[in-house]
Parts: C-alpha cells; structure tokens; sequence
C-alpha cells in the first residue's frame, strides 16, 4: 500500500487557504484534520499517512506505522 500526502493550504494542488465550498478542498481539509490512530495528532498536510478502509474509515501517519 502507498502513503499519501495532501498538499498544504494555498499551494498549487492544495486546498484555498480560506474557508471555501469546494468539494475538493472541503475533502482535503476533512482528511488533513482526521486523528492518527496511533499518536492521536491529526494527519495534518504535507506528511506521509495511509488510509484504513477498516469501518470507521481510519488514518495512520506513515511514520507511526513504519516505525
């Protein structure tokens, strides 16, 4: 499996730097505030993380796993 990243607020992928509708920002901003199941900090941007499809959905930080 493959970690991901969100880009950061304001860069050229990432989300508006300001409270926006977009889907997509809304989506990233969603996944970017999710706690880490291991450390329990949020995911946050620009960090490597993997996506549980375990019911909840659950987020990893790939440095907590990889560890």
């Amino acid at each position: 499996m493959a970690a991901a990243t969100l880009p950061a607020p304001g860069t050229e992928l990432g989300p508006c730097e300001g409270d926006c509708v977009h889907s997509d920002c809304v989506a990233a901003r969603r996944q970017a505030s999710a706690i880490c199941t291991k450390c329990f900090k949020p995911i946050g941007y620009e960090k490597r993380f993997y996506r549980v499809d375990a019911m909840p959905v659950a987020y990893h930080h790939a440095s907590c796993v990889e560890a």
